[in-house]
């Protein structure tokens, strides 16, 4: 590339900075003189290319973005030839690679949505326009400033009118985040994108690859021979939409996957068109500085405490030391007051043991039965001295009714926590729609103990297309006429499907659905 040296290049592009050069191509900063903005210029010695598939790459990208005009993907400003010289100018974005904010930044829930939401979108543009992109990865996802996504780098793309330029089962993308039938050597469809796009998400919600392994082979081996169920457990703790919507995408049959990426944006109640919200971006540096001046501000706070508390101390009157230790008490009275079980309204509150008789009338006179059941408790109490307490916290989705022991708890969520003497305890936990879940959970002295369930966890998921369309009614339940978006809850075991179209034959039949599956079903109707 020796031959570009001069400051504007190809009449029209000002050299800003040379991002990267080599004897075969270069990447430049530019300002394009005629636009008047910064560009990204990339360049191809025709001539001196190894590789001759590469200018057919290079010129594959060029035409594929110069029909992408969608927010979420980069723009291709122009493309031409000059002399042996090939070049792509592309708009500039002034941020980073999913992969660098993966290593630098720590992104909240609701940024991740914003992310997730933005790339759908844009793949699903290019799928739309029957562009396959066969490279989907973090190095190719790019996030400005403001957490706003463009899709790049299409160089392997694949659109319906290259009628596979290059081998379309050879072996093509980044191994750790290519499909089964990309491994294969298959060809290639749309949902071989949205696997990809599986792994990212996989990603981007968990901070690790799931099939990322010590070597290639090693990793296209994994691809090929995951188990799908050991992949669920992987994703403990992902909020359980997002979840669901990473299995599917990642399910090794393809019938069994999302068609398109709009599927996706349906469930997550995002309209295509929708303009996403700018969500502030994440500036660790800033963060830095934050915590820098807390941490002075603590550490200033403490020092004035330990030089004027001692002299506070001395000049206090006696009476003054009396009131402050008689407020103390009658302010630890009041917070174990508090803790104990939520009386739901008009059920009656459960027996306790010991906790400061949160109970007891308000009238001091006392029958002889109270009295008596005073000492008893009382006498619970001094057998019972060396029993800690606990406390549990219950945390279910979307809500569910607490049974401890058999005793009705009152409703999730539960505030204050469930006060408890330590030991073990069935807890079972009950909603309308779902089937009970029953476990057992260790109260331990001092400490929060935490349960925390969702109650899709237990369920199964069915989605339907039927062509040409059909009423559809599970278990004798309508539930609306094809097209239907999204999946339908199901308790696990047989499930009865029915489709009903007056033109054509009925289909009742009965499919067996275990917990967490997730059914995708189509029906060819036959005519009557």
């Amino acid at each position: 590339m020796s031959a570009l040296t001069s400051e504007i290049l190809f009449e029209k592009f000002q050299v800003i900075e040379v991002l990267k050069k080599d004897e075969h191509a270069a990447v430049f900063l530019a300002n394009h003189v005629y636009l008047s903005k910064k560009i990204i210029l990339k360049v191809l010695n025709t001539l001196k290319m190894p590789d001759p598939s590469m200018v057919e790459r290079f010129k594959r990208e060029a035409k594929i973005l110069a029909q992408l005009d969608h927010p979420n993907i980069i723009k291709v400003f122009d493309f031409g030839m000059s002399k042996e010289f090939f070049y792509i100018s592309f708009e500039y974005i002034e941020g980073e690679s999913l992969r660098t904010v993966f290593k630098t930044k720590t992104l909240t829930q609701e940024q991740k949505e914003h992310l997730m939401i933005q790339f759908l979108k844009g793949l699903d543009y290019a799928h739309k326009n029957q562009i396959i992109h066969r490279d989907i990865k973090p190095e190719n996802i790019f996030i400005d400033k403001n957490l706003n996504v463009k899709l790049g780098d299409f160089g392997l793309a694949l659109s319906a009118e290259d009628n596979f330029v290059t081998n379309p089962y050879s072996i093509i993308g980044t191994p750790s985040y290519m499909s089964p039938e990309q491994v294969r050597g298959a060809k290639l469809t749309a949902q071989s994108d949205l696997f990809s796009a599986g792994v990212v998400l996989f990603e981007l919600f968990t901070g690790k690859n799931p099939f990322l392994k010590d070597n290639v082979s090693l990793t296209l081996n994994e691809i090929n021979s995951f188990d799908e169920n050991l992949l669920e457990e992987k994703l403990y703790g992902v909020q359980e939409n997002i979840k669901k919507i990473i299995l599917v995408l990642l399910k090794k049959n393809i019938s069994q996957r999302y068609d398109t990426a709009e599927e996706i944006l349906d469930e997550l109640n995002v309209q295509i068109d929708q303009p996403t919200i700018v969500v502030r971006n994440v500036n660790r540096e800033g963060t830095k500085s934050k915590l820098a001046w807390m941490l002075i501000i603590v550490i200033v706070l403490v020092t004035a405490g330990i030089i004027f508390y001692p002299r506070i101390k001395e000049d206090q009157p006696n009476s003054a030391k009396q009131n402050a230790d008689k407020n103390s008490l009658q302010q630890s009275n009041d917070q174990q007051n508090q803790i104990g079980i939520e009386k739901k309204q008009g059920e009656p509150v459960k027996d306790q043991v010991d906790l400061n008789k949160i109970n007891q009338p308000l009238d001091n006179t006392k029958t002889q039965q109270q009295a008596q059941n005073e000492n008893q408790k009382n006498n619970d109490s001094s057998q019972n001295k060396s029993l800690g307490y606990g406390w549990l916290d219950v945390k279910c989705f979307p809500y569910a009714q607490v049974f401890i022991n058999a005793d009705n708890f009152g409703t999730t969520p539960i505030k204050p926590l469930i006060y408890l003497p330590e030991k073990e305890y069935t807890v079972k936990l009950v909603h309308p729609d779902y089937p009970p879940y029953t476990t057992t959970v260790l109260v331990k002295a001092d400490q929060i103990t935490q349960l925390k369930f969702s109650f899709d966890s237990v369920m199964g998921f069915i989605s339907f297309r039927v062509n040409p369309w059909g009423d559809v009614y599970i278990n004798n339940e309508r539930k609306g006429q094809t097209p239907l978006s999204g999946f339908f809850k199901v308790v696990p075991g047989a499930v009865k499907i029915t489709i009903k179209n007056p033109d054509y034959r009925e289909i009742d039949t009965v499919y067996r659905v275990k917990a967490r599956d997730t059914l995708r079903i189509n029906f060819a109707l036959k005519k009557k």
